[in-house]
């Protein structure tokens, strides 16, 4: 039975089959956006394919970066998946160590320089990416630094933003 809406088997057997056959925890993640070019409408348009289904996303730039803000921006959703990342990766480390929560709550925020992106300096974008967790649980606190030391060693979305990765960038034309 899952623990906190983590199925922690589910992960058991997955791990297993890891180990037995490495490249099966390899998966590749796509995400292809239009852009709308007409006025009154947010500037970008997706469907996020899962294993579910999908879900339709629109996203535009604040006023300040040109758009209209008509929508959550791209930084916006970077956020959203840093922090959702970060607390899923907390939930089902503090799930394995047995952690029941009556009330999870947690938040992240960024600090952004846009000096940068206006090409007036050369300051780093990001200073600082803070998650924060509030748990109603009868585990001790370190139960949950334990937990929030696995989290911050497994997370995706922290390794990210905490190593170099190979990033390529590709233009074609249209055919």
């Amino acid at each position: 039975m899952p623990l906190n809406n983590v199925d922690l088997k589910a992960i058991e057997e997955h791990a297993e089959a890891i180990k037995k056959e490495p490249s099966s925890a390899l998966r590749l993640n796509r995400i292809e956006i239009d852009w709308q070019a007409g006025a009154g409408q947010p500037q970008m348009a997706t469907a996020i394919k899962y294993e579910g289904g999908e879900f339709p996303v629109e996203i535009d730039s604040p006023r300040f970066m040109g758009g209209q803000g008509l929508k959550p921006g791209p930084i916006h959703y970077c956020i959203l998946g840093m922090v959702s990342c970060f607390t899923a990766t907390f939930v089902t480390a503090a799930s394995a160590q047995g952690i029941s929560f009556r009330r999870l709550k947690s938040s992240g925020q960024c600090e952004i320089d846009f000096s940068r992106v206006f090409g007036v300096s050369d300051n780093p974008t990001i200073r600082a990416i803070t998650f924060m967790i509030e748990a109603d649980c009868d585990a001790s606190l370190g139960q949950l630094e334990a937990a929030r030391e696995e989290a911050l060693a497994r997370c995706p979305a922290v390794y990210a933003m905490s190593n170099q990765i190979s990033m390529h960038a590709e233009v074609r034309t249209a055919h």
